[in-house]
């Protein structure tokens, strides 16, 4: 779609395809009131159409009723768009949504692309490019923490710090420029180290707001859990528990799950991808095992937790040790977490308090322990929710950015080391500091990356 076009009308429907009782479609630019008026009855209603006032009117192919409806008429630039917008709320009949559509575009309209009317709000100032992404955010988030962080985003507490982080650049950048040209030699001397400490406090804000990347992405996209382990540890039987039905064959029998095994759940407010996955052993003749095992393998590697399941009724085998092995390696250097599930406490005789140090106690057969499982799964999440005093980054775009903006910060310490501090070149840091933060915003942001946005809305967003 044409990014800066916003010379023609737009229309779409604006709720989900398919029969139901309401349906809603927009229409948004300099001629939505006139396409309106084409096929809204009376006409004369609609000569000067009061903003923001509900029209019962009808829908009408020449002189034929399709529908009652209700019309709510938007004056730019004070409608979402920042155009002249009319919203229609007709009944959710297919027949009635594509007749009324059919009448807009014979009138002049063009189909709406996916993000449209959002891409013009953000093209008319209403919303900065940050905010228009997490409005595509608020509408795919499905937990109480994706749905908080989104309305964060769209309520601009990033864009705020965003902008904050620039304007401190620019003051950076100003001093900078003041002195190049400053031919006369009129000011006193550059204090290199001050400017340099200022840079690296800025520096650090950056950092700070980039590190929460891991705990926005897990907020967005669900925290994923791996259920590891030796064979017939309980593993599924766990997963089961957790659940709190059957998704998982659980048998007597070791080695009964032999590829991986998944299931969603959200835990207060936060959504976790649990993959349940085939024992770990040591070696296995058996082909579809080995498959089996590998996958385990690829399921620890991209896990943000790790759940290590021990039978705590029988001693550590070799199996055992091995898991642990594994699982080690998984988690050594990376930010995924290995919690030690001890299963199977309802086996044990009075034992429970002396393995309580080697990990949480449960019982898949009688429950105990599982609460503290959950919540040692979402810990970290809640911490971060509760501490924080920084917007929260969910997007990878907006990460790169800000990791790009800290690189180029942090090359100004390597000019300390010249005989004369290059001014010049600090300069084009900071300019390209602040452009990355630019890009976050959409102020710099070309039209390759906007169309890469907005194709991943809906159609009538």
């Amino acid at each position: 779609m044409p990014i800066a076009d916003t010379g023609s009308t737009i229309v779409a429907p604006c709720t989900p395809p398919g029969a139901g009782a309401i349906a809603i479609l927009r229409l948004s630019g300099p001629r939505a009131f006139a396409i309106a008026a084409s096929f809204l009855k009376p006409v004369r209603s609609l000569k000067n159409p009061r903003p923001r006032m509900a029209y019962m009117l009808s829908v009408t192919d020449g002189k034929k009723l399709v529908d009652k409806a209700v019309a709510l008429f938007y004056k730019g630039p004070k409608s979402y768009t920042g155009e002249d917008t009319v919203e229609i709320f007709c009944h959710g009949s297919p027949y009635i949504i594509r007749s009324i559509l059919n009448l807009s575009i014979k009138a002049g309209a063009s189909p709406a692309g996916p993000g449209e009317f959002t891409m013009r709000a953000f093209l008319k100032g209403k919303l900065d490019l940050a905010q228009a992404e997490a409005v595509n955010d608020l509408i795919a988030s499905q937990t109480r923490s994706a749905h908080r962080a989104a309305l964060s985003q769209v309520e601009g507490s990033l864009s705020k710090q965003v902008a904050g982080l620039k304007g401190k650049l620019v003051n950076l950048l100003a001093r900078l420029e003041a002195r190049l040209d400053d031919s006369y030699g009129d000011m006193p001397p550059f204090g290199v180290r001050q400017f340099l400490a200022k840079a690296n406090s800025v520096t650090a804000e950056i950092r700070k707001l980039s590190n929460g990347f891991e705990n926005g992405r897990r907020v967005k996209e669900g925290i994923k859990v791996a259920i590891a382990g030796a064979p017939n540890s309980g593993k599924s039987s766990l997963l089961n528990a957790i659940l709190g039905y059957p998704r998982a064959i659980v048998s007597p029998a070791a080695g009964t799950t032999r590829d991986t095994v998944e299931a969603g759940l959200e835990i207060d407010g936060f959504e976790v991808n649990f993959t349940d996955t085939a024992g770990l052993k040591v070696r296995t003749p058996d082909s579809i095992e080995r498959q089996g095992i590998n996958r385990t393998m690829a399921a620890m590697g991209t896990a943000d937790i790790i759940l290590l399941v021990k039978d705590a009724s029988i001693a550590q085998s070799p199996m055992d040790r091995l898991a642990l092995e594994t699982a080690l390696k998984n988690t050594g250097g990376k930010t995924a977490r290995l919690i030690r599930i001890l299963n199977k406490s309802d086996l044990l005789t009075g034992k429970v308090k002396k393995i309580k140090k080697g990990g949480l106690v449960v019982s898949c057969k009688t429950g105990l322990g599982l609460s503290g499982v959950k919540r040692a799964i979402i810990s970290g999440e809640k911490k971060y929710f509760t501490a924080r005093t920084t917007a929260l980054v969910t997007s990878a775009r907006h990460f790169e950015a800000l990791s790009l903006a800290a690189g180029e910060l942090e090359k100004l310490r390597g000019l300390k080391r010249r005989p004369a501090f290059p001014l010049e070149l600090a300069a084009e840091h900071i300019r390209g500091a602040a452009s990355r933060l630019s890009s976050i915003l959409g102020e710099t942001a070309p039209d390759e990356i906007l169309a890469d946005i907005f194709k991943n809305f809906c159609v009538g967003k």
